[in-house]
């Protein structure tokens, strides 16, 4: 049960280092520095919010957990929000991609 602390805190740590700019390439798939800031900017901030809402969740369950409350029924807010959540960042970097590369294209 303290693996999920450490890995809720490791992803807590990463989602930040992601907002604050740290590793823009990494997450848009941009190692050699190809690809606009505004695409980096967009794919980053969409990872970190995943990654902050994952690890605050495992916290709170270790929290949960820690005292004997029943954590069973917490799955389905995961996949009431999450799921949906991460969908619509999906399509909508797809979209922004799309779009500078026709602006490129032109």
């Amino acid at each position: 049960m303290f693996l999920l602390i450490i890995i809720g805190l490791l992803l807590i740590i990463i989602g930040i280092q992601l907002r604050r700019g740290k590793w823009y390439g990494i997450v848009a798939g941009n190692n050699f520095k190809d690809k606009p800031i505004e695409i980096q900017k967009k794919g980053a901030l969409g990872a970190s919010s995943i990654t902050l809402l994952v690890g605050s969740f495992l916290i709170i369950i270790y929290i949960l957990d820690f005292f004997g409350i029943q954590t069973g029924f917490l799955i389905i807010p995961v996949l009431v929000i999450v799921i949906p959540y991460s969908f619509f960042l999906y399509i909508n970097i797809l979209n922004t991609s799309l779009n500078m590369e026709n602006k490129d294209s032109i």
